[in-house]
């Protein structure tokens, strides 16, 4: 019996489509298989690089639903994902909302900053660290350090637990007030989730 060449086989098979390609099988044994058409990820995941910042970590694209219980009335918020309350006159209590606490993960360990410490609006103050990434706390306002939440060296986790709450990060003796006039209230952080 003549051996029958795979370029015969080939010709007799028929193509589907122009992208046709032959796998061999086994030998002498050709299929066509189609070659399909360049396919988009279903996701990417991207490593944040220690000491970024929550707007970068969090990124432009977050699928953690925001709502009122993450946003409290009375607060004001930045682009970073902080948040700042007033106690009395010029003294601001400062924190990570609690849509970078749920985005973040759980948090292992906090950085906290000095006291006494002046610093600088947009400057970092501390860092937070995840199981996911690393992340620098920019203060919000000017001003000097007066008091840090000491709890957070034993648990941090209570920036995921109760981020508005025990879960604070600093209070800052504001030497400016007219910097709050750039942070964002409850509505405009919610719309600002919404179109990230």
């Amino acid at each position: 019996m003549a051996s029958i060449r795979p370029a015969a086989i080939r010709s007799r098979l028929p193509v589907v489509g122009r992208s046709a390609k032959f796998v061999p099988l086994l030998s002498n044994r050709f299929y066509s298989k189609t070659t399909p058409k360049t396919v988009a990820p279903l996701f990417t995941v991207s490593r944040t690089a220690p000491s970024t910042s929550l707007f970068n970590v969090l990124g432009r694209r977050s699928y953690i639903k925001s709502n009122e219980e993450e946003t409290p009335e009375g607060l004001r918020y930045t682009e970073e994902h902080e948040w700042l309350a007033l106690e009395d006159g010029n003294l601001a209590v400062i924190g990570i909302t609690g849509y970078a606490s749920k985005a973040l993960g759980d948090v292992v360990y906090v950085e906290l900053p000095s006291v006494g410490a002046s610093i600088v609006a947009g400057e970092p103050i501390g860092a937070v660290e995840s199981v996911k990434s690393a992340s620098d706390i920019y203060s919000p306002v000017s001003g000097e350090i007066i008091e840090i939440n000491e709890q957070l060296d034993k648990k941090p986790g209570l920036v995921n637990a109760e981020p508005y709450r025990r879960g604070w990060i600093c209070k800052i003796l504001i030497k400016d007030t007219t910097e709050l006039e750039s942070m964002m209230d409850n509505h405009r952080y919610q719309t600002f989730i919404a179109s990230s």
